[in-house]
């Protein structure tokens, strides 16, 4: 009886281990494939601080920008997130808003896009790289 549990136990440890890097390898080739992908110029168009993350003990507030970009005369958009900044929010919106940056865009799925930089302003970006979550603000309804 013992040795069942044993096993059920070290069972279950090694399928979410396996589960983990599984999901681990995925997002790592989503960012990898990405450095292929053509580059266009985007301009952030606004930006507000959002809960991001819902915790137990409350949540997460983050500046969220929006971005547009044209790729073949048609207009797409993406958000992003700068987190550990180390400058007042509203300094760092003041900056942001307006500014153009580079993104690249995926050929089969224009709608996506990856900022390339790990940084702006200092700042870590947090993104979703399509269906590959490196973080994701709260939707616009």
């Amino acid at each position: 009886m013992l040795d069942a549990a044993y096993a059920l136990i070290c069972f279950s440890a090694a399928a979410f281990a396996a589960m983990f890097l599984s999901k681990e390898f995925r997002r790592q080739n989503g960012v990898k494939k990405t450095k292929s992908w053509p580059v266009v110029e985007a301009t952030v168009l606004s930006g507000s601080v959002e809960a991001v993350r819902h915790l137990r003990f409350g949540e997460i507030y983050l500046p969220v920008f929006d971005l547009t970009y044209v790729v073949r005369e048609k207009s797409y958009s993406d958000r992003f997130a700068l987190s550990m900044c180390s400058e007042p929010v509203d300094a760092l919106m003041n900056k942001m808003v307006g500014r153009r940056m580079s993104v690249q865009y995926d050929p089969e799925n224009p709608g996506t896009c990856y900022i390339p930089a790990d940084k702006v302003e200092g700042c870590r970006i947090e993104q979703n790289i399509g269906s590959q979550v490196k973080f994701q603000p709260r939707s616009q309804a």
